[in-house]
């Protein structure tokens, strides 16, 4: 039919700007900006479950920090009774949690909005903001479940990884990642794509891969994706117009279910006036005394029959509008609560599964399927679309209104549209950025022999930072020992704390012989503000714009070099 036809001509040209958004941050951008990749954050994030289940107590090692050494052990620090809790019931979901902005809400939004620092994105505290707003929703009623502080604890757990990856990647790659020059990229990708490929193969098994979401997809939705007008997401973390959202799924249709909110609320409130006005004349005329001449109960009613032809008139000229929008409004109600499930199956296909493949079809299949199901419905073409006939010739009139300023990026998209938008994301094509991600090893020592950054061959690398034997990749069975690569052991040292209570933090800062002391409830609360840069457990390697903490342990410099190795990358605390 003629507004079918219509209705799914503009709204696909909407589409390829959602889709083509969601494929480049599912795509590229996670794997143009991760620290570690996602099999090697689990992996680490692994090492400190592991010694959390085995007794309920987490060991903390002395170290030699500047030879990168483990000495001896300092103590056994016991794990925080809910989390351990949690974990043991769920570490399906404690996994899930550390796959953190690379895949909840999406990948684009947790790489554009999450990690960035408050200078990109405008979010005071940047990701520390993030991490403090989920972890105190994961101990708020109706969100205090164990599987979703299992998902919580994860995300802080994916937070320390990035604090110690991207200071180690940042090094070879001469900054945090940046699209221009394109080396720049192509370095971050090489780094964590060989780390990664150097993982203990035999600890990678189906076990390893059980992550889910499963008791979590309610509380994605509700505090990371349904940014409702006066929320604090919608406020303050997923700000409309706020640096990294302009392809923002999540941002995107919260702004139009807003739009259409409004357009709804405004009917229905011009339908009541009318109402009022029409049960104010009526209770007048009924006023009338019979002698009364200065009351004319004939000419109340008369106004008020007026009223009821102008409000019959108004609904006649928008209800049905109005109808169509309470079922577009609906469809993106429909769609983004099923966008926590497409998210997840995306990035596990795309990045996290036992074949450690970028399965590239099958996330477009999914992708595709989500098209088809919601996202044509939710940029305008709502399921019950048969009952709008009539709307016909003022559907692109009623559609442009709601876009408003959305409705602009579309008309700058070109016939490629995926190549398009992931050269511009990355500087790459898709088949330059998926050679790079899958054979790394070939690229390393022609890239890394120029431009910004250590400049470093494979065997070097090999023998100085992953502390192995293989003079370049002939032995692809050969892994690193996480204890004996420093970034690694950071990783994982952090991750251990992130599971030790308050009091238990305080306890390690007394044994250390530090005189700081824990003011927030988690030690990865409190100072991070992004998951790109480096350093950020001292504050950052460049004093920033807005003031910034410590990590607890590094306010004390010899308290610190007694638990953590000196890394690449590392300005140390002096």
């Amino acid at each position: 039919m003629a507004l079918s036809h219509h209705l799914i001509s503009f709204s696909k040209r909407y589409l390829r700007l959602a889709i083509a958004a969601t494929f480049v941050g599912m795509l590229a951008c996670p794997n143009a900006a991760l620290a570690w990749k996602p099999t090697t954050h689990v992996y680490l994030g692994q090492q400190a479950l592991n010694d959390a289940l085995d007794d309920g107590k987490v060991t903390i090692y002395r170290v030699d920090y500047q030879n990168g050494k483990v000495l001896s052990k300092l103590g056994d620090y016991p794990v925080d009774p809910t989390i351990l809790a949690a974990l043991k019931a769920y570490p399906a979901q404690y996994r899930a949690g550390i796959l953190g902005p690379d895949a909840y809400p999406d990948i684009l939004t947790g790489q554009q909005v999450i990690h960035p620092s408050p200078n990109d994105t405008g979010i005071a505290g940047g990701s520390g903001t993030w991490l403090k707003y989920l972890w105190n929703l994961s101990n708020s009623p109706g969100n205090n479940t164990p599987q979703k502080k299992a998902f919580v604890t994860g995300y802080l757990t994916h937070a320390a990884g990035d604090m110690y990856g991207h200071t180690f990647i940042n090094n070879f790659s001469g900054g945090h990642f940046v699209i221009a020059p394109p080396g720049n990229a192509i370095k971050h990708i090489l780094v964590e794509g060989y780390v990664d490929k150097r993982l203990n193969k035999q600890e990678l098994n189906a076990n390893f891969f059980n992550a889910s979401i499963a008791g979590v997809e309610d509380f994605i939705y509700n505090n990371m994706i349904d940014a409702k007008p006066g929320s604090y997401l919608d406020t303050t973390l997923l700000k409309p117009g706020g640096g990294g959202t302009e392809f923002s799924i999540p941002r995107i249709y919260s702004t139009l279910r807003a739009r259409l909110q409004r357009d709804i609320d405004a009917y229905y409130a011009a339908k009541s006036d009318y109402d009022r006005r029409y049960d104010d004349k009526v209770r007048k005329a009924k006023a009338c005394k019979a002698l009364d001449f200065s009351c004319s109960a004939t000419k109340l009613y008369a106004e008020a029959a007026a009223i009821q032809v102008q409000k019959g008139a108004y609904v006649t000229a928008n209800g049905l509008t109005v109808t169509y929008k309470e079922y577009w409004r609906e469809d993106i109600n429909s769609g983004l609560k099923a966008w926590p499930q497409v998210s997840d199956k995306v990035a596990k296909a795309l990045f996290f599964n036992p074949d450690r493949k970028a399965k590239v079809e099958e996330a477009k299949t999914i992708l595709q399927n989500y098209v088809n199901n919601h996202l044509i419905s939710m940029s305008g073409a709502p399921d019950a679309v048969g009952q709008f006939a009539a709307l016909a010739s003022k559907l692109s009139s009623i559609i442009g209104d709601v876009l408003g300023p959305l409705a602009a990026p579309i008309r700058q998209l070109k016939a490629n549209i995926y190549d398009a938008i992931v050269k511009s994301a990355t500087g790459m094509s898709i088949d330059e950025l998926k050679a790079y991600l899958e054979n790394p090893e070939r690229y390393f020592d022609q890239v890394f022999s120029q431009g910004a950054g250590e400049h470093v061959n494979l065997q070097t690398f090999n023998k100085k930072y992953l502390r192995i034997n293989d003079s370049g990749y002939t032995n692809p069975s050969e892994s690193f020992d996480y204890q004996q690569f420093p970034a690694a052991y950071n990783t994982a040292t952090i991750s251990k704390l992130i599971l030790v209570s308050k009091d238990g933090v305080n306890q390690l800062l007394t044994d250390l012989g530090s005189s700081s002391r824990l003011k927030e409830s988690n030690i990865m609360l409190g100072f991070i503000q992004t998951l790109d840069g480096d350093n950020e457990w001292r504050g950052g390697r460049e004093a920033p714009t807005h003031p910034q903490q410590k990590m607890v342990v590094a306010e004390n410099c010899q308290a610190y070099k007694q638990i953590f190795m000196l890394q690449p990358g590392e300005q140390p605390c002096q």
